[in-house]
Order: C-alpha cells, then structure tokens, then sequence
C-alpha cells in the first residue's frame, strides 16, 4: 500500500553522475527539454532564479524487474510550492539529448502515492510510488511540476524536477553485447569522442568510461546504454598526444581496448557504416 507524506527513500540510487555547467547553473546533463528551454530563459533575461531551493532526490534510480520506492520533492524557498506530478515516457538519442515520449500503458504499471499536494517553505515531501512491466527493460520519468516561486524581479516560475526510474532485466548486460563503433579526436576544440552500441536485448549501465595516455586520462560520469542502440560519449581532451586506450566500466565487467591513430582522426572501423559525430560541445547524456 502506498504512504503519503514524508518518509525514508528506499531503494537503490542510480550512481551518482557527471554535472554539466549550464550558464551559472550546475544543470545534470540531458535534460528534459521542457526544463533545459525554461533554464535557458530565465538565464537570458539574467532573472534571478534559486533553483538550489527545489529539488528532487535521488534524481535518478535503478531497479531490477520492479520498483516499490520513493522519492523527496524539497522547496528550500520561502514560497509555499504547489505541486503536479505526470508519469511520462522517455527516449534517449544517440548524442545523448532526452525526448519525451508517451508513458507505454499497455506494458507498464505506475502508481503515485499523490498527483497533486502542496509543499510549504522550507520543507519536503517524499511521494512513493511502484512500478512493474509485462516486458523488460522498461524506463519512464516521473515529472514534477512546481510553481508558486518567483525570481527576485517578481516573475513567478514553473519549474520542472524529473525523477528517472530504470527497471532492469533479470539478466546483466553481457560484455559481448558492447561494442565501440568510432573513435575520434578533435584537437581544434579539444574534445575526444567514442561511438558505442549495445547490440543486446538487455540495459546496462556504463559507470565509468576513460580515455587513457601516457601523458594523462580523462574520464566520463555514469550513463545507460539502452537496448539495440549506438551513443556517443565527448570528453574534453587538451594533451598534445590522442589517446591509447579506451576502458568501459560497468558492474559486471571491463572493457579495455587499445585505440590506433589514423589522420586526419583517430577513428576505428564500424562494419555497420558510419554514423555522424555530435558537434563538437555537445552533451553526453545522463
């Protein structure tokens, strides 16, 4: 049965992961673009906007087959927040960029402890929820939409807080199923950039990925490889020399292969045709 109010967060976080500079905003990576456009307003008529003040936690959890869990919607303003909460599919392109999508009712239960409530200054509100699918994996977002706070110029702000659930597969990802398509370097922007596919049926988590020299490394946050798909990863690279080797970390295994330069970029074969690199400055996803 599903409890309201506050309460501890059960359940098991998705790791913690890299934090993309957005303006003078710390914005997680990838997301959604209802919430990415709003933030991009706000910080171009410089209002001023204390986005610290509201979160969600964890912003990001992973289950295996079926979750019955939590999550904490917190207002540190001194504004009274009202609140709407909408179950929403997602899918990930292959530059790492969030799309909404509808949620798949004929194969995924979600249900809400509340859709609607109120939070007062300076508190929080732990809203639980369960979810279960026919078929697996599965992945949705539960999005909140907060409004009541203004910026200091008087404007009053709807701000949207997403809470992403991964339900996985019995199975693990299987180290045959990852695969590097492409490799390049860029020296005129100082960015390196690997292309992966997960040729599998199973979704898997990357913990941890790492271009590594003799002169330095350099090493992204956690991301998922979703089922069937191909996704790049960019990470800033200033060393005179490329790099050597590359190394995918997950919970199951390592993935470390040698990497061979070939000018004009460093680039390893793809059987499967070429895919376009992202430009350059592009996001890595979450």
């Amino acid at each position: 049965m599903l409890k309201h109010g506050s309460g501890n967060i059960r359940g098991r976080p998705a790791p913690r992961e890299r934090i993309t500079r957005r303006g003078a905003l710390a914005l997680p990576p990838a997301l959604p673009l209802a919430l990415t456009l709003t933030l991009a307003l706000t910080l171009a008529l410089g209002l001023a906007l204390p986005l610290s003040a509201q979160t969600v936690s964890p912003p990001i959890a992973e289950y295996q087959e079926k979750a019955g869990s939590s999550f904490q919607l917190v207002n540190g303003s001194i504004f009274p927040l009202a609140v709407v909460l909408e179950v929403k599919g997602f899918d990930i392109t292959d530059r790492g960029e969030v799309v909404d999508a509808p949620l798949d009712t004929t194969r995924l239960r979600v249900k809400l402890s509340a859709t609607s409530f109120r939070i007062p200054p300076r508190s929080t509100y732990t809203v639980f929820y369960e979810a279960s699918g026919d078929s697996l994996p599965a992945w949705f977002q539960i999005m909140a939409a907060l409004s009541g706070a203004r910026t200091d110029n008087g404007i009053n702000l709807r701000i949207l807080l997403p809470h992403v659930v991964y339900l996985n597969q019995k199975a693990p990802l299987r180290r045959e199923s990852v695969a590097v398509r492409r490799f390049e370097v860029d020296p005129a922007h100082g960015k390196a950039r690997a292309l992966l596919e997960n040729t599998g049926s199973e979704l898997g988590r990357v913990l941890e990925l790492t271009f590594d020299s003799p002169a330095g490394d350099s090493r992204s946050g956690g991301l998922p490889l979703l089922p069937g798909r191909k996704r790049w990863v960019e990470l800033d690279w200033q060393r005179a020399a490329p790099p050597t080797r590359l190394a995918i970390r997950t919970a199951k295994f390592t993935l470390d292969t040698s990497i061979v330069a070939a000018p004009p970029a460093l680039q390893m074969a793809d059987s499967t045709g070429s895919t376009d690199a992202p430009p350059s400055g592009a996001r890595s996803g979450r």
